[in-house]
């Protein structure tokens, strides 16, 4: 009986875990402070500009790593990161950080443009017309100045192989171009068969991948959009556009730089070249001076929550 007794004593005598269990468990209050650290409010600096660092670092390996497979980075897979209410100030680091060690930057991608009635009619019912809404997705385009954007300098990706990259690249910046001087920049299927077949491209490419197939890769990738409508008699036409990356990667001086490139060898040429060029895709192509330096485009900062 005494040794029950003192068994006892010693089991009341010890503390019970529950509490412990509990005070591992952060309460309401302990994650509000937690939540006010990363935010930069909380009393823990230097915790919270690590972990600031941190996910700038992690924003910045997102997008050289999406960008390798042309895939847009995206509002939500960054903030899935844990960027949480800091989402402006890290991608405004991010930022920093692309244009200074890589010479890029992140660029928001332009809204799919309405083309067709039902297209038209569909965003009015959304309410999403033409209403400058924010995309919320970002490609990696290239700061550096103007005189340095050459392929010598801006050479083609390993992935898969320098010659395909090089190819491809060459192939949609033709397919973008002739669309966008196309009239009113839509190209219908048959013309650009026809202008593919020009310059022997219409069957296969790529190391004898049909060119069917990477028009399609050229969609995915937001390279071009192909629209289908059917008229009145039920007749279906099919038009090709320049999608949002071929605008935000390629542009309208990208286009304007690919056919000085092909065309006007001597001065002549290049002066009514350069009228066309102004005619048909703006003053925006118009050739800037070596001392303009890097171009600024003001995406270091996200306005929407």
């Amino acid at each position: 009986m005494p040794l029950s007794r003192k068994r006892r004593s010693q089991t009341d005598a010890e503390p019970p875990p529950a509490p412990t269990r509990r005070r591992r468990s952060p309460s309401a209050s302990e994650a509000s402070s937690v939540s006010d650290d990363i935010d930069g409010d909380g009393a823990n600096g230097e915790d919270s500009a690590s972990g600031h660092d941190q996910m700038v670092k992690k924003l910045v390996r997102l997008a050289l790593a999406s960008e390798y497979s042309r895939i847009p980075v995206k509002r939500t897979d960054i903030t899935s990161k844990g960027t949480g209410r800091q989402f402006k100030n890290i991608f405004k680091d991010a930022q920093r950080q692309l244009r200074s060690l890589f010479g890029m930057e992140l660029t928001e991608l332009p809204q799919k443009e309405k083309i067709t009635v039902a297209q038209k009619r569909a965003a009015q019912r959304a309410g999403t017309q033409s209403n400058g809404s924010s995309t919320k997705s970002y490609v990696l385009i290239s700061t550096l100045p103007h005189s340095y954007r050459t392929p010598t300098i801006l050479t083609p990706s390993r992935i898969p192989t320098v010659s395909d990259e090089a190819a491809y690249t060459g192939l949609y910046t033709f397919i973008v171009g002739i669309i966008s001087f196309s009239q009113g920049g839509m190209m219908p299927e048959g013309r650009l068969e026809s202008a593919l077949a020009r310059v022997n491209a219409d069957s296969y490419f790529l190391n004898g991948e049909r060119t069917e197939n990477i028009l399609k890769k050229m969609e995915r990738q937001g390279y071009i959009v192909k629209i289908r409508e059917r008229d009145g008699g039920g007749e279906e036409s099919v038009d090709y556009t320049v999608g949002p990356r071929g605008k935000a990667e390629i542009g309208e001086r990208g286009i304007a730089d690919m056919a000085r490139r092909v065309y006007a060898k001597k001065d002549a040429e290049r002066d009514e070249l350069e009228r066309k060029l102004v005619r048909s895709l703006g003053e925006v192509v118009l050739e800037r001076k070596p001392s303009e330096g890097v171009e600024e485009t003001g995406h270091d900062e996200e306005g929407d929550e």
